[in-house]
């Protein structure tokens, strides 16, 4: 990941700038080296630029770049040690001084001369180091004058992914459909096979899609099924997808098969599809064995005539083994079609006819892409709204379309183009494997501890600014399949795509999910399928090649990933520059205690353990770490006393079984952005210091069955954004006094669902009727009546009302929001007949909004 040298170099020259002053003021030397490293980094930034451009085709520039990247992260280290012991000792000032404490404080004070003197020759070291860098960098002719080619972030986000907007596959709709709709398959059974073949990026999932939500095809099917597929043909999890996907619709109950066995899901299965005409879209299927597909389609015997199965994969011999009809072979796009999706990509509708110089040029471009949507869509996403002529010559006339790779050249032009900022965040996703479904909240917690992003020194957030950077990588289609929740975005990468991510890291990332995986010991990020299936002393040669990793992550769910306490003293020993712990859906019963001594740690995530019972108290010790995942672990007895000590922590997702949060715990975490609290069994009460969270946007608390009460602090929240209360059955929110002024709120979004309990709305968040954009109620049987303040709901954009059957009307306010766009109304029997019937009161209240759904069909 050579290319995003300049990503760091600037962020590292910020630290240095900012170090604490009172971890040096001892040693005058380290200030000397400080101020030198300083000016060495301003002279080697100059020529960045260049060199970056230059490393392609210049083998000697691209390893003075890795020795150079090497050299900050080495650099970034030492002063997160600096910064380390600052936080410990801000800490430690919220301690009561016991003897016992002052005497731990004595030997603390000559622990830090020791320190410092540590430091001191660490400095040192690394100002030496960077001046053989830059000796180095004078071989090379390396010019401060080149031009940065990059094409920075542009205000406005979109998507260009909208199915129903294809261009020049609509024959190939209709023939598929044909093929669905044919009853006279071959005699290879019940289920006809139709395999969409082609090379990455023709398409083939997004014809799939198309084809999937047609109406003609809603009507012939009485049961649909898209399944996204492993690399493995796996049919135990193959029949776990079709039964939790159908959980989701009104044919079965909801379905989960945590600790089901094989034949428990197998009856089913058989039960739920019997007699019923199927469509099962198999996604991305690269292999499967004769044998394996026999015994799925012997357990989907029952269906009925005329249920298909359709295919999409890069392999023909898939058709074969499967007994399908021929395969339907799908091609490039014509020139015109390509120009067509180009054009669409990089300009409004219409606009493309006001500069006719970039639609000639717009041709020459796609005429290199060889038809393949992928790449054409992502290079006119680039140029989105750019009219500056250079922008459209740097792409025709870069290098890279020379190059041989097996990377299309379009889509690596797409990231050279991008401001380095990107381009580290985006190389970061490639240690998540193939088809995997990200969240964005969780990436960008994941960014941000690994230092990539930055401050802009304007008040800004680093949340705020992860969400742009991910909303520009969105823009650029560099993400896919985005699904929009009220807690966070889930998104997926395409295979071509994530084939460049892995490509650009080059030995940065590592995913060992082979015997035979080689690891580099420049690896700074590797991620483990499941350690469990390496012997112990093979996995401890993997590690024993790397020292300085910074993130070790678990992200493949599976039931039971069986990571051991010996594992994790192996890496907690090892690798003291760790910054992310990601170690979702393991199962240990113990933490170990050594990991308080990881002092540069920013994210641990042990989401979905479901055996750990007690956290050491030395995790309390880790005062940088800004995000903690404890979702999931239903045996978690309690939070650790001490966990007001973590000062840095930013993100908090816990699953407890304690009855209640003591005081001076959470309540302490100032630093707080995100808190998410659910599934805790046994909580009657939360904290009443509360309003002392003064830093938090995000607040979600969900299905805590026995919580009555929320503390009156949550009217305190000023710097709330998102407040989310879902499956609460005894909770009752505070109403606040009538007599109070309302508190002035900053809330964008409110979502209150199963909360059997809430009559109205609490009339405190009159206080952001202005800035509220969404609001979602479900599931509240009591609910009587919508708040009048809606009138004052200047911003409000969408407004959900889900079986609420108590609600018979809509307040007359709701006719005075201009912003109001989406309106939905589901099961709310006597309101949603009123305006069904299109006229009458309610009906003129709401006619003028552009989008309204009345249980599930939109109305015309």
């Amino acid at each position: 990941m050579t290319e995003v040298v300049s990503s760091i170099l600037g962020p590292l020259g910020g630290k240095l700038s900012l170090l604490a002053f009172e971890e040096i003021q001892l040693v005058w030397s380290v200030k000397d080296d400080r101020e030198k490293l300083m000016k060495l980094l301003e002279m080697i930034n100059k020529v960045l630029t260049d060199a970056e451009q230059k490393q392609t085709t210049n083998e000697a520039v691209r390893l003075w770049l890795s020795r150079l990247k090497d050299f900050c992260y080495d650099a970034d280290d030492v002063i997160d040690d600096f910064e380390a012991k600052a936080l410990q000792r801000q800490a430690r000032r919220t301690e009561n001084l016991t003897l016992k404490k002052k005497v731990r404080y004595l030997f603390s004070w000559i622990s830090n001369l020791i320190f410092q003197f540590q430091m001191a020759h660490k400095m040192k070291a690394l100002r030496e180091r960077l001046h053989e860098i830059n000796e180095e960098k004078n071989q090379l002719n390396l010019s401060s004058n080149v031009h940065d080619k990059s094409i920075v972030q542009r205000k406005e986000t979109h998507s260009f992914v909208l199915v129903s907007n294809v261009i020049g596959r609509n024959k190939d709709k209709q023939r598929i459909i044909e093929l669905l709709m044919r009853s006279d398959d071959d005699a290879a059974g019940k289920i006809g096979v139709i395999p969409i073949v082609g090379i990455g990026g023709i398409g083939k999932t997004t014809l799939a899609k198309w084809v999937y939500m047609d109406d003609r095809v809603n009507e012939h099917f009485d049961v649909k099924v898209w399944l996204s597929m492993s690399a493995d043909f796996e049919v135990t999890k193959i029949i776990r997808g079709i039964i939790e996907n159908l959980s989701l619709t009104s044919l079965s109950h909801e379905a989960k098969c945590d600790g089901w066995s094989l034949e428990m899901m197998q009856n089913h299965l058989r039960s739920t599809v019997e007699n019923k005409r199927c469509l099962f879209v198999m996604d991305d299927l690269w292999e499967v064995s004769r044998e394996n597909w026999e015994e799925l389609r012997n357990l989907l015997e029952g269906v009925s005539e005329g249920s298909k199965v359709i295919v999409t994969s890069q392999n023909k011999l898939v058709a074969s083994t499967m007994g399908a009809f021929p395969p339907y072979n799908l091609a490039n796009l014509s020139k015109e079609d390509s120009l067509t999706l180009f054009m669409k990509c990089a300009f409004d509708q219409g606009q493309e006819k006001n500069h006719p110089d970039l639609m000639e040029m717009g041709k020459e471009i796609v005429s290199k892409c060889s038809g393949n949507p992928m790449a054409v869509k992502t290079l006119g996403s680039l140029l989105y709204s750019k009219t500056n002529l250079r922008d459209w010559e740097s792409i025709r006339d870069s290098e890279i379309w020379q190059l041989k790779t097996d990377i299309l050249p379009s889509l690596r032009i797409s990231y050279d183009l991008m401001p380095s900022y990107l381009k580290r965040c985006f190389a970061y996703c490639s240690i998540f494997p193939k088809n995997y479904e990200f969240n964005n909240l969780e990436l960008i917690q994941l960014w941000i501890a690994n230092g990539l992003i930055q401050s802009r020194g304007n008040n800004q957030e680093l949340e705020e600014i992860g969400q742009q950077y991910w909303e520009e990588l969105w823009s650029r289609s560099f993400f896919d399949d985005v699904v929009e929740d009220y807690l966070f975005l889930t998104f997926k990468m395409h295979d071509l795509i994530h084939e460049l991510a892995i490509s650009v890291t080059q030995n940065e990332s590592c995913n060992v999910n082979m015997r035979t995986q080689n690891v580099s010991s420049t690896t700074r990020h590797i991620s483990f399928s499941d350690p469990s299936l390496l012997p112990e002393h093979e996995l401890s040669g993997y590690l024993s090649k790397l020292s300085g990793v910074r993130t070790i992550m678990f992200p493949i769910k599976k039931e039971e990933v069986s990571t051991g306490e010996s594992f994790l003293e192996m890496c907690i020993s090892r690798f003291k520059q760790l910054r992310v712990l990601y170690l979702h859906d393991t199962r240990f019963d113990q933490l170990p205690s050594s990991i308080g001594g990881l002092k540069h740690l920013r994210f641990l995530h042990l989401c979905s353990n479901r055996n750990i019972k007690k956290l050491p108290n030395s995790v309390c010790e880790l005062h940088n770490l800004q995000s903690l995942g404890l979702a999931g672990c239903e045996e978690l007895e309690e939070l650790p006393a001490d966990i007001k000590k973590m000062i840095s922590l930013r993100f908090l997702d816990v699953t407890t079984k304690q009855q209640k949060f003591p005081e001076s715990g959470i309540g302490c975490l100032t630093s707080l952005r995100c808190l998410f609290i659910g599934d805790c069994k046994n909580l009657e009460a939360l904290f009443n210091d509360m309003q002392s969270l003064k830093s938090l946007r995000k607040l979600f608390i969900g299905g805590c069955p026995k919580l009555a009460s929320l503390p009156q602090g949550i009217k305190n929240l000023k710097a709330l954004e998102n407040l989310w209360i879902c499956n609460c059955e005894n909770l009752k929110l505070p109403e606040g006094k009538s007599d109070e002024p309302d508190p002035m709120l900053r809330l964008r979004s409110v979502m209150f669902v199963g909360l059997p309990k809430l009559d109205s709305f609490p009339r405190w968040l009159e206080g952001s009727a202005r800035t509220l954009q969404k609001i979602d109620v479900a599931h509240c049987p009591n609910l009587t009546i919508l708040p009048e303040w809606l009138r004052n709901c200047s911003s409000l954009r969408k407004l959900k009302i889900e079986d609420c059957p108590r609600l018979s009307s809509l307040p007359d306010g709701i006719c005075h929001i201009a912003t109001l766009r989406e309106l939905w109304i589901d099961d709310c029997r006597e309101l949603t007949s009123k305006i069904a019937a299109r006229s009458g009161e309610d009906w003129s209240k709401i006619a003028r909004i552009l989008e309204i759904y009345i249980d599930g069909r939109k109305m015309k």
